[in-house]
């Protein structure tokens, strides 16, 4: 094996598995959950109003692939060496794969975000509103004449083709995530395809959650006229009933793979043991299960309880957390199970990763509530009149 390829598969116990690898996973399984949920409930809609909610749906997901790099930069030793995998191939490495698939997800979420944005964006050019010196520069001074409905129209294959191709590096991201998390040797608790299945349900819960929580402060920062707020708030609300039954997908598929750790000999009960009563016990039962699952759960279950924004920001919130603890517990507790003696492994606290990871989440939020500000997501009143 020669030096490159060294590096790429020796990487340090205690790097592999630590909360901001758990976060790196968790972003990912976020963002393309929420912009997958989004995409189908735009083809069920087929609805000029829930334009706005589908470029949150692309373009803040985007912005959270952008900023995932960071988090591994900080993490691995060498960071730098990780572009010899663009070159020392590997068929069996599953972080090759993922070297590939996630530069071409962020390429085709850029590309279809900027295909939503088009329209509205030369129609502010041409009207001089606030932005339109930044916008021209994005277009590359390629102004087109008509209304923003007439420029959609025209794109329309476009717009469609980056969309298509966003859906099918989405799955192949989800994937990716739950492969590299079980391909790692002697780890009986990852070591499964049940792990893409997971990730699966994670990413629907967490992309959900992600989507009612950020399109609720959307609507409380970006004024709205009255009969589109009344649109809006039930396409959130519908968002509630999708929600509902991706935490029940989750339950049923987390109660499925306890149960198959039992059939996996001494190694799997132990596996299981460590979220069941071992020490990640207290993260799975109070913030996976409780905070997580039942919590929204009972928030999203009752029709007048998803209608109130207080209790669906609350349910979307506590979702995304839930979600971030179920990657923790499976990545983090892998790491301790025992391999060569009698005793849980030890893992060292990380305060200044930890404390990272916070810094990228906050910029992050920071940025999604500028670009509600800077970027173009409603269409102008007299524009949809025109169309």
């Amino acid at each position: 094996m020669n030096g490159s390829i060294q590096w790429i598969s020796w990487v340090k116990h205690g790097v592999v598995f630590g909360y901001l690898i758990a976060m790196y996973m968790f972003l990912i399984s976020m963002a393309v959950g929420a912009h997958l949920v989004t995409l189908f409930a735009k083809a069920y809609y087929r609805d000029e109003d829930f334009l706005p909610l589908e470029k949150v749906g692309t373009f803040l997901p985007l912005l959270i692939l952008l900023l995932m790099p960071f988090l591994l930069l900080v993490d691995m030793t060498h960071p730098e060496r990780s572009y010899t995998m663009y070159y020392h191939w590997n068929w069996t490495a599953t972080v090759a794969w993922g070297a590939y698939i996630m530069p071409l997800c962020v390429i085709s979420y850029a590309l279809h975000s900027f295909y939503l944005f088009r329209p509205e964006m030369m129609v502010a050019v041409r009207e001089g509103r606030p932005g339109a010196g930044f916008y021209r520069v994005l277009l590359r001074d390629r102004i087109e004449a008509g209304s923003a409905a007439e420029i959609r129209q025209r794109q329309q294959k476009a717009e469609r083709l980056w969309a298509n191709l966003t859906i099918v590096f989405s799955f192949l991201a989800l994937i990716y995530v739950g492969m590299r998390l079980s391909a790692f040797k002697g780890r009986v608790m990852v070591h499964s395809l049940a792990m893409v299945f997971i990730f699966m349900s994670l990413a629907a819960s967490s992309g959900t959650g992600f989507m009612i929580l950020l399109g609720r402060l959307k609507t409380a920062i970006v004024p709205l006229t009255q009969p589109a707020l009344i649109k809006r708030n039930r396409f959130l609300v519908d968002f509630g009933v999708i929600l509902k039954y991706a935490l029940v997908a989750q339950l049923v598929i987390w109660v499925l793979y306890l149960i198959q750790l039992n059939f996996t000999g001494t190694g799997g009960k132990l596996a299981a043991y460590i979220f069941l009563g071992g020490p990640r016990a207290m993260q799975f039962w109070i913030l996976q299960v409780a905070i997580g699952l039942i919590l929204p759960f009972a928030l999203v279950l009752f029709q007048s309880l998803r209608e109130n924004s207080l209790a669906s920001l609350v349910a979307g919130a506590a979702t995304m957390l839930g979600v971030f603890f179920a990657v923790a517990n499976l990545s983090i507790g892998s790491q301790l199970i025992p391999l060569t003696h009698l005793e849980w492994e030890k893992m060292a606290p990380e305060p200044f990763r930890t404390a990272f990871g916070i810094i990228v989440m906050v910029i992050l939020f920071l940025l999604f509530m500028a670009s509600y500000k800077i970027l173009p997501y409603e269409t102008p009143v007299s524009q949809k009149s025109e169309a």
